[in-house]
C-alpha cells in the first residue's frame, strides 16, 4: 500500500462510441478496482458526450446507472476532439487525471504504472506508442512525415505520443490558464513541464465500431500542431522571399548585360512559362501558410467558448 493514497479521474471523452463505451467502462474498472486503498483512495469517471448522434448517451446512463462515481458531461454539439477532452480536463476533480480514448486502443493496464511513476514525483506522464501496427500504412507514414516535421519546427513534440496521459490537478489548473481556442493539447500539455515520465504501450486495434478520424481530420491535426506554436512556417517564407530577391536580380542583371553591351537577345519563353507557373504556384502555398495565422488570429479574437455544457448527469439525476 501506497502512502498518502490520491484520488483518480478518468477522462473518456466520447463521440458516437455506442458500440464500445460500456466494453470500455467495465475494462477500465476492471483494472482499478483492485487499486483501491492499494494505489488510489477513490475515482470517478468523467465521460464526455461530444454531439453524439447514436445511441452513445443511452449507453452513458447505463454506466452511470450502477456507478455514482460516474458522470457525463453533455455537450451542445460536436467541439471536435481536442474541445472534448479540454472539457473533461476542466471538470476532472480528483488528485490525478488520466484521459484516454474511449475505443480501447489505448491500453488501460498501464494506467498503473502511469500512477506510479506519478508517486515517483512527476506531474505529467506520456504514454507513448510504442509501435504502431493497428494503424494502416499510410496512416503510419503520414504519422512519421507529421512528427518529424513538427520535431522539426516545434521541439515540444514526443513522436508517438497520442492523448493518453496522466497529469497532476496542479498541472490541469495550470493547463485552465490557456485560453487560446486553436487548441493541440500535446504540444500545449508538453509546454507546461519540461519534467516527465513516459510509458510505453503497444495501440491495439480497435475492436468495435469505427474510426473517427479520416485523412482530412489528421491533415487538420497535422497543420495544428505544426502551425500553434511556431512562427518557423512564416519565417522560411521570409527567408525564401529573400533569396529569391538576389536570385532575380542575378538573372536581371545578367539578361540587361546580354542585351546591351553584347546585342544577344536572351530567347527562352518555355523557360519563362514554366517559371512564371512555379512561383506562382510557390506564392499560393505560401499565401496559404500566411492564411492560416491569419485565420487562427482571426477565431481567437472572437473569443468564442471552448465547449459549452447542456448537462451534468450523475446518478442522482436519474
Amino acid at each position: 500500500m501506497h502512502k498518502n493514497l490520491k484520488s483518480l479521474s478518468i477522462v473518456l471523452p466520447c463521440h458516437n462510441e455506442e458500440d464500445v463505451i460500456l466494453d470500455s467502462y467495465n475494462k477500465i474498472i476492471d483494472i482499478i478496482n483492485p487499486m483501491l486503498g492499494e494505489y488510489i483512495s477513490c475515482y470517478e469517471f468523467v465521460i464526455v458526450n461530444n454531439g453524439s448522434t447514436d445511441a452513445s448517451i443511452q449507453e452513458m446512463l447505463k454506466i452511470v446507472s450502477i456507478d455514482e462515481n460516474v458522470f457525463i458531461c453533455d455537450l451542445r454539439r460536436n467541439f471536435g476532439y481536442q474541445g472534448s477532452i479540454t472539457a473533461g480536463l476542466y471538470h476532472a476533480s480528483k488528485d490525478m487525471v488520466i484521459s484516454m480514448d474511449a475505443d480501447l486502443q489505448d491500453d488501460p493496464t498501464k494506467i498503473l504504472d502511469m500512477i506510479k511513476e506519478h508517486y515517483k514525483g512527476f506531474d505529467l506522464v506520456l504514454g507513448v506508442r510504442s509501435n504502431r501496427k493497428s494503424d494502416s500504412i499510410i496512416k503510419r507514414m503520414f504519422a512519421n512525415i507529421f512528427y518529424f516535421l513538427t520535431q522539426k519546427i516545434n521541439k515540444e513534440t514526443i513522436p508517438h505520443h497520442g492523448d493518453f496521459r496522466l497529469m497532476s490537478k496542479e498541472l490541469v489548473e495550470d493547463f485552465k490558464l490557456f485560453k487560446e481556442r486553436n487548441r493541440y493539447l500535446r504540444g500545449m500539455i508538453l509546454s507546461l513541464d519540461s519534467q516527465y515520465s513516459v510509458v510505453e504501450y503497444s495501440r491495439q486495434p480497435r475492436i468495435k465500431g469505427k474510426t473517427k478520424f479520416n485523412v482530412i481530420q489528421l491533415f487538420e491535426l497535422a497543420i495544428d500542431g505544426i502551425t500553434s506554436f511556431s512562427i518557423t512556417p512564416v519565417r522560411f517564407i521570409t527567408l525564401f522571399g529573400i533569396l529569391m530577391l538576389f536570385v532575380s536580380i542575378f538573372f536581371i542583371t545578367y539578361i540587361l548585360i546580354q542585351k546591351l553591351y553584347f546585342g544577344v537577345t536572351v530567347e527562352g519563353w518555355a523557360f519563362t512559362a514554366i517559371a512564371i507557373c512555379m512561383f506562382g504556384g510557390i506564392n499560393s502555398f505560401f499565401i496559404g501558410i500566411v492564411g492560416e495565422y491569419v485565420g487562427k488570429s482571426y477565431v481567437e479574437a472572437k473569443e468564442r467558448p471552448l465547449f459549452t455544457v447542456r448537462k451534468f448527469i450523475s446518478q442522482k439525476d436519474l
